[in-house]
C-alpha cells in the first residue's frame, strides 16, 4: 500500500462527505510517534455514515471483501490502494472515539483525525481478547503506547484504560501498566 497516496486520497473524500471517523490501528500508532509496520489502514467510522463511505470506497477502486454488524474489509486490485479496514461505531463508547479524535498533519493541505492514546488502548485490548492469536503484538502495542506517553511526558487517561480493562475482566492488569508508565518515567529522566 503506498500510505502517502492513499491515505490522503481517502481522507479527502471522507472529509469532503462530512463523515465523522478517525484513524485507529497501525497507522494511529505510528501518528503517535511509534514506527510501526503496517499493512493496510484502519478507520472507525460512525454507523450512519457507512453507506457513504462505501460509496466514497467503491468510486475509488475498492471493493468490499467482507462485511458484518461491526467491520467492513475493503481491498483494491491497485497493490498501491491496498486494504481500508472500518470499525463501525456502534456505541456511545466507539462514537467517543471519533470524538475525542486529534487532528494531525498529513500533508501540507489536510490534517486527519487519529484516535487518542487511550482509545487505540482500548482498541487493542479488545483486539487481544477477540483474537489470542494477536495477544503477544497488541499487548506489546500497548506497553509501547505506554511506555512512549511516559518518555514524552504524557498523562494518561486512567481511569479510561480502568474502564476499557473492566469491559474485558482485565481490572487486575490496571496496576502492570502503571509500573510500566512508572518505569518509562523514571528512565527518561
Amino acid at each position: 500500500m503506498d500510505f502517502g497516496q492513499t491515505l490522503p486520497t481517502v481522507v479527502s473524500a471522507f472529509q469532503r462527505s462530512k463523515l465523522h471517523f478517525a484513524l485507529i490501528g497501525g497507522l494511529a500508532i505510528s501518528f503517535h510517534g511509534i514506527q510501526r509496520s503496517t499493512l493496510d489502514a484502519d478507520f472507525i467510522l460512525l454507523m450512519d455514515d457507512l453507506k457513504e463511505a462505501h460509496i466514497i470506497l467503491l468510486k475509488l477502486g475498492y471493493n468490499r471483501e467482507f462485511h458484518s454488524e461491526n467491520v467492513s474489509h475493503y481491498i483494491s486490485p491497485d497493490p498501491a490502494l491496498g486494504r481500508i479496514d472500518i470499525l463501525h461505531a456502534l456505541r456511545p463508547i466507539a462514537e467517543g472515539m471519533i470524538l475525542r479524535a486529534k487532528q494531525f498533519p498529513l500533508t501540507p493541505e489536510h490534517t486527519i483525525p487519529v484516535a487518542d492514546v487511550e482509545d487505540i488502548i482500548g482498541l487493542k485490548i479488545q483486539a487481544a481478547c477477540n483474537d489470542p492469536s494477536r495477544h503477544r503484538s497488541d499487548w506489546n502495542d500497548i506497553h509501547s503506547l505506554i511506555e512512549h506517553s511516559a518518555q514524552n511526558s504524557l498523562r494518561l487517561d486512567w481511569p479510561r484504560l480502568a474502564d476499557y480493562l473492566d469491559l474485558f475482566d482485565l481490572a487486575e492488569t490496571l496496576p502492570e501498566l502503571r509500573l510500566t508508565y512508572a518505569s518509562a518515567l523514571r528512565q527518561g529522566m
